[in-house]
């Protein structure tokens, strides 16, 4: 049976044991810790926790290992960096205004005919933009893969297929938090997503983002001020129909119903989940089986909790 099992950040409180204290396997686990960057594979304070033999795949090492031989592949990957930069810089341009235009027409007075009318369309802006956008960032990852297929890499194969091995003896492979655009495209450059199809998962924080099909960040208590929250990515997907929001209660203005109501309507029909210090998700065969210390966004501003079947 294939197991999904998502956790809130690791701090300050540690519940990364419950799951393995659950799961049972003789095979050391499999662990990405590439979120982490120069830092990967210091696990030591994992291994102690999860009481297991731990395998780290180390994707992070072997990727800058691969860049500094192989030039023309680090040029491509470069190539496609900055245009992936490029497109979220053009898309926060074209996103701040139709934010602070659903906002306002959110909390406006007036006939409320019109008023739900106007709502409506507001927010179908935005989910048109959010469309394109993401449409946008799946093509320059096409074009970058249909590159890598034409002039394929002998390095990276090679790595790839250590890697894939690796994947093939473990269970469980564990994803830990870190940079969610690091892991992400070392994920992506291995091949991770076909290789993890049928593992049990155990992922916290970026990790678990980077399972969803969009990852969403947000963050509406910057030292800058309000951050609107943005598609920054395609995920996986093995996680499909759901945004993650860790650490939200330190993140999200949840007491604002406008905010929260806005938030919940602009993604939908995904689900918004909030994943929070302590939180556990645990998914079976795709479906949610059990959940603690998780909130679902609502339409109406509020937010339920989220309890499994």
């Amino acid at each position: 049976m294939r197991e999904l099992i998502l956790l809130g950040p690791q701090r300050p409180d540690v519940n990364l044991n419950q799951p393995f204290d659950q799961l049972e396997t003789t095979k050391p686990i499999a662990v990405i810790s590439a979120g982490w960057q120069e830092a990967e594979g210091d696990i030591d304070d994992v291994r102690a926790i999860v009481r297991r033999k731990l395998n780290d795949l180390k994707l992070y090492h072997r990727a800058e290992a691969i860049f500094a031989k192989d030039k023309t592949l680090r040029e491509h990957y470069r190539q496609r960096q900055d245009r992936l930069q490029e497109l979220q810089r053009v898309h926060r341009i074209r996103l701040r205004p139709a934010m602070l235009a659903a906002r306002r027409v959110l909390r406006a007075e007036g006939d409320a005919q019109i008023l739900r009318h106007e709502r409506r369309h507001a927010i179908s802006q935005l989910r048109s933009l959010d469309r394109h956008h993401t449409k946008s960032i799946a093509a320059l990852h096409r074009d970058f893969d249909a590159v890598i297929h034409e002039r394929p890499s002998d390095r990276l194969a090679r790595q790839a297929e250590q890697v894939a091995d690796a994947v093939d003896h473990a269970d469980v492979v564990l994803i830990t938090g870190g940079n969610v655009a690091v892991l992400l495209n070392r994920l992506r450059l291995f091949g991770l997503k076909e290789m993890l199809q049928d593992k049990t998962i155990v992922a916290w924080s970026a990790g678990a983002m980077a399972l969803t099909q969009q990852v969403v960040l947000y963050h509406d208590r910057t030292p800058l001020g309000n951050r609107d929250a943005e598609i920054f990515d395609c995920g996986l997907g093995i996680l499909p129909g759901t945004v993650l929001l860790p650490d939200a209660r330190h993140r999200l203005r949840q007491k604002d119903p406008v905010h929260v109501g806005l938030f919940c309507r602009r993604f939908a029909p995904a689900d918004c989940l909030t994943l929070d210090n302590g939180a556990i998700l645990h998914y079976r065969d795709g479906r949610l089986d059990a959940a603690t210390g998780v909130r679902r966004l609502l339409r109406g501003g509020k937010s339920r909790k989220v309890r499994g079947q």
